[in-house]
């Protein structure tokens, strides 16, 4: 009883150890075909992934000369429209430019015409400031002559009153002298006088 419970257990011990490995290397094969399968879709994805950007690629080294293209007749219509507001920018500024002489030809000719019509202003009021500088000196020379004919008549007028004094001076000394003449301090005689017959 004793030899066959003990031969009993080692087989069994022996039997759990044989499943303990079947159980391990069950494990080990599981996760090695995990990882296997892991690693082999891994390079399927790299795999898609690289032909995906090879893909990629292709098309767009395909799409590139019509990209450049299309670039480049991008760049040419707007250097085009560039050009061409340019030309009509020149084209304004010829035109302008044109005005511009035209506008300094008018104001050539209204100048030229200002300075005529100033010019002759200027000679009429030069001629009516010279009649009028005449007028007053040949006034300043009529005046001066008429103070000194002034001053000569007031001279004779002087002198004429002087006289006219000295004159009536005279009368009033000769009157006395007639009034002492023909009233005389002696008794005049009853007979008129002899130049008074007829």
């Amino acid at each position: 009883m004793s030899v066959r419970s003990t031969t009993g257990g080692n087989q069994m011990s022996r039997v759990r150890d044989s499943r303990w490995w079947v159980v391990g290397t069950c494990l080990i094969g599981g996760l090695a075909g995990v990882a296997a399968v892991g690693f082999f879709i891994g390079q399927w994805g790299m795999s898609v992934e690289r032909a995906t950007w090879q893909a990629e690629r292709a098309a767009y080294l395909a799409r590139f000369p019509k990209v450049r293209q299309e670039t480049r007749e991008a760049c040419t219509r707007e250097f085009a429209g560039r050009i061409e507001g340019l030309q009509k920018l020149n084209e304004r500024s010829e035109q302008a430019l044109i005005d511009l002489k035209a506008q300094m030809t008018d104001t050539h000719e209204l100048a030229a015409y200002t300075l005529r019509y100033l010019g002759d202003r200027a000679k009429l009021t030069d001629a009516r400031q010279a009649t009028m500088l005449k007028q007053t000196r040949a006034a300043a020379v009529a005046a001066v002559e008429a103070a000194k004919k002034t001053e000569v008549v007031e001279q004779k007028v002087s002198v004429a009153t002087a006289s006219a004094a000295e004159a009536a001076n005279t009368a009033k000394a000769t009157e006395k002298k007639l009034d002492t003449a023909t009233h005389p301090t002696a008794v005049v005689p009853s007979t008129p006088w002899a130049g008074s017959r007829r």
